[in-house]
C-alpha cells in the first residue's frame, strides 16, 4: 500500500536522476505529472515544462520523442510513468536517440522504483543500520526533525543533538555495486565516532554530524582515508540548524561537485571560493563570457595577466617575474587594454579580466 501523503520531493527527485546518470550515463529528467521538471542532470533544464510528460500522464504508458521539440520543453528520448501500487507518482525520461535509450528503459525504472520504496520505508525499521538509515533520510528528504518518533529514534541511536549540524558526502570511485565496495564504511564510519549515516545508490554515503566535530572529524577523516588509500572524494555541507540539513546537503553536493573538478580529496563549502560559484555557471556563458573579453589576446598575453594577478597587480613583481623592464610591462597591459576594451589596471576593470580568466580555466 501507498504510505500516506507521501510525495516526491526536488531533493530526493535530484538524488534520483544523479545515482540513475552514474550508471545509464545519460541525462536524466524526472517531472511532475503537471508537466514541471524539478530534477535533472542538465539543470538548464530544471523548472521548464515538458509535453511529453502530459502525454505520458493521460496515456499512462511510455512515450518516445523521435526529434527534438516535437512536444513543448522534450527532447529526443524516452519518457516513462513511475508507478506504485497503480499510482503514478511522475515520469522519469532519458535524453538521447530513442533506440539506444530502449535498452536502458527496464534499468531506469526499476532504480527509479527501488530509490522511492527505500524512502517510502524509511518509518519500518527492524535494526539499528535500518534506524540510522531512516533518520538521515527523513532529514534530507522530508525535514522531518519535528517528527515525533525522531528524538526516540535519536536516543536509540545513542545521539545527542547540537543546536546546528552539517551533511558530508563520501564518493567512493568505480564503484556501482555495494556489494563489491572494496572498503566497509559501515565500520570506519562508527570507528570514527559517525552514528548517522546512510548509504545511497551507488557510490555515496551521507553522513550527519554535530557542528562541534567539524574539524576533528575532517581532519581524522583525511588522515584515515589516504593513510589507507581510500579512493573517494568528499564533500562537506554548510553548518545550518538541524530543521535546514536538507540545504546542508545540496551545499555538500556543490562542495563535492568542486572537489571532483579539482581532484582533491575534501571540499568544503564553508571554503567557498570563486570558483566554485563559477563552476555552476552554464558553459555556454562562460564561454561566450571568455570569448567577448580575452579571445582575442595571445597566449603570451594571457601568461601575463596571470602573473599580474598573482602579484596582486604589482608592477615591480610582475615585471620582476617576467624578466621585463616596468615599463615594458605597462606598454603591454596599454595594448591588452585597447584589444579588450577593458583597462587592467582599473580596479573595476581588471575583476572583469579576473573572472574571464578564472572561466576560461574552469
Amino acid at each position: 500500500m501507498m504510505k500516506d501523503n507521501f510525495y516526491i520531493s526536488q531533493q530526493l527527485a535530484q538524488m534520483i536522476v544523479d545515482a540513475s546518470k552514474e550508471v545509464i550515463g545519460k541525462d536524466i529528467n524526472f517531472i511532475k505529472l503537471d508537466g514541471e521538471i524539478i530534477a535533472s542532470t542538465d539543470p538548464k533544464r530544471i523548472g521548464s515544462f515538458h509535453e511529453a510528460a502530459i502525454q505520458v500522464k493521460e496515456k499512462r504508458a511510455i512515450v518516445e520523442v523521435t526529434e527534438d521539440d516535437t512536444f513543448i520543453g522534450a527532447k529526443k528520448g524516452i519518457n516513462y510513468p513511475i508507478m506504485m501500487d497503480q499510482e503514478m507518482l511522475g515520469v522519469i525520461g532519458i535524453s538521447g536517440d530513442p533506440e539506444e535509450c530502449k535498452s536502458l528503459g527496464f534499468l531506469l525504472t526499476k532504480m527509479t522504483e527501488v530509490l522511492i520504496k527505500e524512502q517510502m520505508i524509511v518509518g519500518k525499521v527492524h535494526s539499528l543500520d535500518e534506524l540510522r538509515s531512516s533518520v538521515v533520510r527523513k532529514l534530507i528528504f522530508e525535514n522531518q526533525i519535528k517528527d515525533a518518533s525522531m528524538k526516540e529514534h535519536l536516543h536509540q541511536l545513542q545521539i545527542e543533538l547540537e543546536k546546528t549540524a552539517f551533511v558530508g558526502i563520501i564518493q567512493l570511485h568505480g564503484l556501482n555495486d555495494p556489494t563489491s565496495l572494496p572498503v566497509n564504511m559501515h565500520d570506519i564510519l562508527l570507528k570514527h565516532g559517525i552514528k548517522l549515516f546512510s548509504y545511497f545508490f551507488p557510490n555515496q554515503y551521507a553522513i550527519m554530524i554535530n557542528e562541534t566535530q567539524y574539524r576533528t572529524i575532517i581532519q581524522t577523516i583525511e588522515a584515515y582515508f589516504r593513510s589507507m588509500e581510500i579512493n573517494c572524494t568528499i564533500g562537506i555541507g554548510s553548518v545550518c540548524v538541524w530543521e535546514e540539513l536538507s540545504t546542508s546537503y545540496q551545499h555538500a553536493k556543490l562542495a563535492l561537485k568542486h572537489a571532483l573538478s579539482k581532484e582533491i580529496l575534501i571540499g568544503e563549502y564553508a571554503k567557498l571560493e570563486l570558483e566554485m560559484i563559477m563552476e555552476n555557471i552554464d558553459p555556454s556563458i562562460r564561454s561566450d563570457y571568455t570569448s567577448k573579453l580575452i579571445g582575442e589576446l595571445s597566449k603570451d598575453e594571457i601568461t601575463l595577466l596571470h602573473t599580474y594577478y598573482k602579484n596582486n597587480l604589482s608592477l615591480k613583481e610582475t615585471a620582476a617575474e617576467l624578466f621585463i623592464h616596468k615599463n615594458t610591462l605597462q606598454y603591454r597591459l596599454e595594448k591588452i587594454a585597447e584589444k579588450t576594451k577593458v583597462n587592467p589596471r582599473d580596479y573595476h576593470d581588471s575583476v572583469k579580466l579576473y573572472v574571464a580568466l578564472i572561466l576560461q580555466t574552469l
